[in-house]
């Protein structure tokens, strides 16, 4: 297998980290290219064992790349790029207009179903926080209430205080034999 391959025709783990921005090391390049073969992408490999990527490869890497930025998953963008370019590869046609055609057709099935996950996943959120803002809501209502209730006990002790030092002083004599 080493022996067929071409050395021009790939490029090695190290420049696709230069070249890919948010890869930035060879173990994050190494997560993706392993979700990317648990989704059934098979990459070439040299003579020791490590993977080695076709322009096609960095392709698909670039288009993750991008996806990643527009706040997908990693396993979302895997599967998204896959998805376009497995369609392409079925009909034999990479770059004609039909092999197009089945891109755009499968990349919003894909999307769309995603979407409906992320959008049922933030709408049971909603949900939560809607709730958690409710009971929030109803327990510093009984906070302000015990608030109130305290400042009035607060205010009829100060208002008893007052009475008892404004009584004219007598003496200790008077005080206890009266």
């Amino acid at each position: 297998m080493a022996k067929d391959i071409i050395a021009d025709e790939y490029i090695t783990g190290s420049d696709v980290v230069e070249k890919i921005e948010r890869i930035g090391s060879l173990a994050t390049l190494g997560n993706w290219a392993k979700e990317m073969e648990r989704n059934g992408h098979k990459f070439q490999h040299d003579g020791r064992g490590r993977r080695i990527y076709s322009e096609e490869d960095m392709k698909i890497l670039t288009e993750m790349n991008e996806l990643l930025g527009d706040r997908h998953t990693l396993k979302q963008a895997v599967q998204v790029t896959l998805g376009m370019n497995d369609a392409k590869e079925e009909d034999g046609e990479s770059t004609s207009d039909e092999g197009e055609l089945t891109e755009t057709e499968n990349a919003p099935a894909i999307i769309d179903e995603s979407m409906k996950r992320f959008i049922a996943s933030q709408s049971q959120d909603m949900a939560d926080l809607k709730e958690l803002l409710t009971k929030v809501v109803e327990q510093n209502q009984s906070y302000h209430e015990e608030n109130v209730k305290l400042e009035q006990k607060i205010d009829e002790l100060a208002e008893k205080n007052q009475k008892i030092l404004d009584q004219p002083k007598q003496g200790w004599w008077k005080r206890h034999f009266g």
